[in-house]
């Protein structure tokens, strides 16, 4: 998790990651209501470092970053 989503985990260590248990058939955007993150957050998933929709399932023992979407002007 990367931004202020890294305050989000008690546990999350930002060398080593979070390791987080979903069910089966779980898809990006259950990991992040597991992981507190509304979907309004604007929050971008890479998994195996490419970007996927909310609706991507994952894989047993993907590696995925959370990022933050960024505004501006």
């Amino acid at each position: 998790m990367f931004g202020t989503f890294c305050r989000k985990g008690a546990a999350h260590d930002p060398d080593s990651g979070l390791e987080v248990e979903i069910p089966d058939g779980a898809r990006v955007k259950d990991l992040l209501a597991r992981l507190g993150i509304p979907e309004s957050a604007g929050a971008v998933a890479a998994v195996e470092g490419v970007i996927v929709r909310l609706e991507e399932p994952l894989r047993d023992g993907a590696c995925v970053h959370v990022l933050q979407s960024v505004y501006g002007g």
